[in-house]
């Protein structure tokens, strides 16, 4: 049976979905583990981390396997097969980084569908079809409707050529860089700025405009609270490093505390 994205389904229902990224850990349990937690989708990270292809193909499969929606931010755009590899492996989407131009967004298209919308590489028989037996139009049609195409939104630029790259038929969905994006903008790192979240309320009002699923990541759920007031739909939490270091960080300094431990003797 070809496995529906379970991410596309929420967004078509209006539903705001929460998932989370692997960049730490690359152990298949870890995929269980979120699974059994309950997220939607899992995020498995190649741009700044030394994950192999066939790392991320093992976690792509296992989380089709568990019901999470496998999406894959490749090393970079530029090109094709960074793309098309991942989702060869089983990834139902991409998490695309440093989207400035419509452009670049319909060669992206081009490049990860197949015909009629595109010229992907044609291989109907692996992990992204789950091995299935069927009329190859039945899997094209399947494919090309459950691969998911997230842009990040990181820089002026593609808040500028925002509304020309949403008319590219393809996008499924927006989300904000702010460490990137605040980096071009000229305030580094200082993601409380007025001028990020200006930015950010240009991108919302874009993105309502078209009708186009958009979001950032969320560091608690108040964050992400707020973001679903603002009609986010697309919600990436924490990340299994930041996971492992909030929960330690807040439990050790109570355990010191409980044993009678000053700060001096750590």
């Amino acid at each position: 049976m070809l496995k529906p994205n379970p991410l596309k389904a929420l967004w078509k229902a209006g539903k705001p979905a929460f998932g989370t990224w692997i960049t730490l850990c690359p152990h298949p349990r870890v995929v269980k583990i979120f699974a059994a937690a309950g997220f939607d989708f899992v995020i498995i990270e190649m741009e700044h981390t030394d994950f192999s292809f066939e790392t991320v193909g093992t976690l792509a499969m296992l989380a089709r396997e568990a019901g999470l929606t496998p999406i894959v931010r490749p090393p970079g755009t530029m090109k094709p097969h960074d793309l098309t590899r991942p989702l060869d492996a089983g990834a139902q989407g991409l998490l695309l980084p440093s989207i400035d131009t419509a452009e670049q967004m319909r060669a992206i298209v081009h490049a990860t569908k197949y015909y009629p919308l595109g010229m992907r590489p044609m291989n109907l028989r692996g992990p992204h079809t789950d091995y299935v037996t069927a009329r190859p139009a039945e899997i094209i049609e399947h494919v090309n409707s459950n691969t998911a195409l997230v842009i990040m939104i990181e820089t002026q630029r593609a808040i500028d050529n925002l509304d020309e790259i949403l008319q590219v038929s393809g996008v499924d969905a927006v989300m904000i860089g702010p460490d990137d994006l605040s980096q071009d903008l000229g305030i580094p790192g200082e993601l409380q700025h007025p001028k990020l979240f200006e930015a950010y309320e240009r991108v919302f009002e874009v993105c309502h405009k078209h009708d186009v699923p958009f979001g950032l990541s969320a560091q608690n759920p108040d964050m992400a609270k707020k973001w679903v007031e603002k009609g986010a739909r697309w919600i990436p939490y924490q990340n299994d490093a930041a996971m492992v270091f909030n929960t330690a960080s807040a439990a050790v300094p109570q355990l010191k505390s409980i044993g009678g431990r000053s700060d001096e003797l750590k």
